[in-house]
């Protein structure tokens, strides 16, 4: 199975720090599993509300400056 490349470095690091799967992050944002992949990808735009919805299930002791970083 082919790893996909995310754009955001500092959430692949605390994806794996706190083993959360981007499947884990599909059923929060109730998305199926390649659209979330799109979106840290870069492939498609991930919007506010879903990266506050991100932090807020998943990592709600970080800043979203921090965790969404190019």
């Amino acid at each position: 199975m082919m790893r996909s490349c995310i754009v955001f470095p500092n959430l692949r690091a605390e994806m794996a720090r706190k083993r959360i799967s981007v499947q884990d992050i599909a059923q929060e944002l109730k998305r199926d599993r390649t659209t979330i992949v799109a979106k840290l990808s870069g492939k498609r735009p991930i919007h506010l509300e879903e990266a506050f919805a991100i932090i807020d299930a998943f990592f709600p002791e970080l800043d979203v400056h921090y965790l969404f970083a190019k």
